[in-house]
């Protein structure tokens, strides 16, 4: 946990600081990975003018739950428009120790790669060590591309990973969106897990 300012990209004069107004966020351990643009910078003894390009993101909020079709595909919600006939570039990951899918837009993947590039480079890592990083994260990706009848295809071994059935729930996280086994959302959602996400929610607020 950290005290910064506005979600960004880190400051080149302090790996701790993005300022403008005083807020705590999560931070991973050398990377913030997040789709915000630094603003105004006061981090250091001279001001940072430094700024990288805004990406333009849907915010994806809510989450349901989808019969896949026939042919594997899941429909993406109906107000999700900036996917809709989209290209999706989309990471295998996990969450509360549970495969699942991230979903982003190919704009905002390429700018969260920008993004962790600029941060490693603003904490002075070799860039062998950003290169590896990335190569992790890239590695771990296929491409997708949404029909225009708003469908998502999910692929046999993906599928089968996730030990997806008939059903899949769809997770707004802001700038992306997740793929998720309904009743291990559940898990990951329950009372417990709740009660925990709100306290952090009330020191980050």
């Amino acid at each position: 946990m950290m005290r910064s300012g506005s979600l960004g990209a880190a400051c080149p004069h302090s790996p701790l600081r993005i300022c403008r107004e005083e807020k705590i966020f999560w931070r991973l351990p050398k990377f913030s990975v997040d789709f915000w643009s630094v603003l105004e910078c006061t981090g250091g003894d001279a001001k940072c003018t430094k700024r990288m390009e805004s990406v333009s993101t849907e915010l994806f909020t809510g989450n349901v739950t989808r019969k896949l079709d026939p042919k594997s595909r899941l429909a993406i919600p109906a107000g999700w428009r900036s996917v809709q006939g989209a290209e999706l570039t989309i990471l295998e990951a996990s969450s509360d120790g549970f495969p699942i899918l991230k979903c982003f837009t190919r704009e905002a993947f390429a700018a969260k790669i920008a993004n962790i590039r600029a941060q490693g480079e603003a904490r002075n890592m070799a860039p062998g060590e950003i290169d590896r990083y990335i190569g992790f994260i890239a590695g771990r990706c296929f491409p997708a591309e949404v029909s225009s009848q708003g469908k998502l295809l999910i692929p046999k071994a993906q599928r089968e990973n996730m030990k997806l059935a008939e059903t899949a729930t769809v997770v707004g996280r802001g700038p992306h969106f997740e793929i998720w086994e309904p009743e291990n959302f559940k898990v990951a959602n329950s009372p417990a897990a709740v009660a925990e996400l709100d306290k952090i929610f009330n020191m980050i607020s």
